[in-house]
C-alpha cells in the first residue's frame, strides 16, 4: 500500500534528517506500486544513499549530480540527511514526474530533478557525481528493462560509457564521484580511489578527481 499518513511522512523524513536507514520497503511505500517493483534491480538501498551522500558531500552548500536518478529515491535520501543540493537527470519523464512527487511528499526541498541526458548538464557546475551502474540496462533483454519507453541497446551502452569518460574528464579538480557497482567503464586518469567498502551486494566506491 502507498505511504499516505502525514504523520508517517513526516516520521520517515526525520529519520532520514537523522541519518538513520529507514527500511527500503517503508521508504519506497511513498511510490505507487508500479514503481515499487523494479526497486530491487534499479534503486539505491537506503543504507548504501546515506553512505554515499556522507562520502560526496562536505557542507550544505554542496552539489551533487545523480546520473540516470530514476524516481529520486537516492536524491531525496542525501537531500534530507545532508541538506546538500541533490539534482537527478533521468530520461524518463514519468519517473522525473514521480521522483518530484516524492520530494514534494517527504519535504525534501534541496531534491531536485530534470529530464534529459547526463551529457547536457555542465559537469563543472557539480561537487559531486553518483553513479549508479545507470547505462548497465542497455545490456539485458527487454522483457528485464524497467519499460520500452527509451531506446536500448549494446551500442547505446557503449556510447554511453564513452561520453561518460569524456564528461567526467571535465569536471573540476577535486570533485568527488561515488559509484554502486560500477559504471561500466575506466575513470580518467586523474581520478583517485579513495573509499571502497562492500555495501548490500556490490561495492560502493570514491572517486576524486586530483
Amino acid at each position: 500500500m502507498e505511504l499516505r499518513d502525514a504523520a508517517q511522512l513526516s516520521a520517515l523524513a526525520n529519520q532520514l534528517r537523522g541519518r538513520e536507514a529507514a527500511a527500503d520497503d517503508v521508504f519506497e511505500s511513498i511510490y505507487p506500486a508500479a514503481f515499487r517493483e523494479s526497486s530491487q534491480c534499479f534503486w539505491t538501498p537506503v543504507s548504501v544513499a546515506l553512505r554515499a551522500a556522507e562520502w560526496l558531500v562536505r557542507g550544505p552548500e554542496t552539489r551533487v549530480l545523480d546520473v540516470g536518478s530514476g524516481v529520486g529515491k537516492m536524491c531525496i535520501v542525501g537531500a534530507l540527511s545532508t541538506g546538500a543540493t541533490f539534482v537527478g537527470v533521468e530520461r524518463r519523464p514519468h519517473f522525473v514526474a514521480a521522483a518530484i512527487r516524492a520530494a514534494e511528499r517527504l519535504e525534501a526541498r534541496s531534491a531536485r530533478f530534470v529530464v534529459g541526458a547526463f551529457e547536457d548538464q555542465d559537469v563543472t557546475a557539480y561537487d559531486g557525481v553518483y553513479l549508479f551502474n545507470p547505462f548497465e540496462e542497455n545490456l539485458w533483454g527487454p522483457s528485464d528493462w524497467l519499460d520500452d519507453t527509451v531506446d536500448l541497446s549494446e551500442a547505446r551502452f557503449r556510447d554511453d560509457v564513452d561520453r561518460a569518460i569524456a564528461w567526467l574528464s571535465r569536471a573540476r579538480p577535486k570533485t568527488r564521484v561515488v559509484t554502486y557497482h560500477g559504471f561500466g567503464g575506466t575513470f580518467p586518469p586523474d581520478y583517485r580511489l579513495e573509499e571502497r567498502e562492500w555495501c548490500r551486494g556490490g561495492f560502493l566506491d570514491a572517486w576524486v578527481k586530483t
